[in-house]
């Protein structure tokens, strides 16, 4: 009885422990996935340039096509000047945009067009 006893509390503490560590953040960094190349003087993107510079931040193939992914959409938001663009990855399924299971991305960009943050959500069923 001691033994169970004992094996429950270690799994409890253990369980504790790993609800306390919370999320790990990830952010895609250097020149290639969050430039900073752009003057602050420089013109406003507009929001098709916005997208336009969000795809191209995000690694190779991430839109596809590959074997699990047949192309990617760009949500785009504007707010306290600066650009968030959610990208997610889709399978084309009986003419429909399936999204179950694949990646997301966010981009910020300020309104310039410098990467602000480059963060990669789920990726359950991609690899990037």
């Amino acid at each position: 009885m001691i033994r169970v006893k004992e094996g429950l509390v270690a799994m409890l503490a253990l369980a504790a422990s790993c609800a306390s560590a919370g999320p790990v953040e990830v952010y895609r960094t250097g020149p290639e996935f969050c430039p900073h190349d752009r003057g602050a003087q420089s013109p406003v993107i507009s929001e098709g340039q916005a997208i336009v510079r969000a795809r191209a931040l995000v690694p190779r193939d991430f839109c596809g096509p590959t074997v699990f992914v047949s192309g990617c959409d760009a949500e785009p938001e504007y707010a306290y000047d600066a650009w968030r663009i959610f990208v997610h990855q889709y399978k084309l399924s009986g003419g429909h945009k399936d999204r179950g299971g694949l990646a997301h991305t966010y981009v910020v960009l300020d309104r310039v067009g410098n990467c602000l943050a480059n963060i990669p959500g789920t990726e359950l069923g991609a690899r990037n």
